[in-house]
C-alpha cells in the first residue's frame, strides 16, 4: 500500500523554502537539490511510503502495517494500492553514491542506515 502524508511539523514558511541542502548523505554530493533527498524539509511537505498491510480491520477501520516514516498523530492524506505493474520502474538509474543502498524495502531494516548520514542521530 502507498500512503500519502503530511510533514505537519514541519510545515511553515521557512522550511517551504528550502530547495537546496547541504550534504546530507556521506557519499553525497556537497550540494544536493532537496527534492533528490527524502528530507522532510521541502517546499511542498507531502510524503509517500509504500508499506505492507499486516491485517485490516473493516469493523473499526483500522490498518495495520508494521512500520512507517511518521510521526505519531501524523496527518493521512491518501492510500493507495501498491501495484509493482504502475509503481515498480525496471530500469531505474540511481547515482553511484547511494547504489549500494538496498534495492528492496524488505532489505532496509538490516541496513545500517546511520551511516549513510552525516549528521546522524
Amino acid at each position: 500500500m502507498n500512503v500519502l502524508w503530511w510533514f505537519h511539523l514541519l510545515d511553515n514558511p521557512e522550511c517551504r523554502q528550502v530547495v537546496e541542502c547541504e550534504q546530507p548523505y556521506k557519499n553525497g554530493p556537497a550540494q544536493l537539490g532537496i527534492f533528490a533527498t527524502r528530507s522532510p524539509v521541502r517546499p511542498n511537505p507531502i510524503a509517500l511510503t509504500a508499506v505492507p498491510i499486516l491485517s485490516i480491520d473493516q469493523k473499526h477501520g483500522v490498518i495495520h502495517i508494521p512500520y512507517i516514516d511518521a510521526e505519531d498523530g501524523t496527518p493521512i492524506l491518501d492510500i493507495k494500492p501498491y501495484h509493482p505493474c504502475e509503481d515498480r520502474v525496471r530500469d531505474v538509474t540511481v547515482p553511484e553514491w547511494c547504489r549500494h543502498w538496498p534495492q528492496w524495502c524488505e532489505d532496509s531494516a538490516d541496513f545500517d542506515w546511520a551511516a549513510e548520514f552525516v549528521n546522524a542521530r
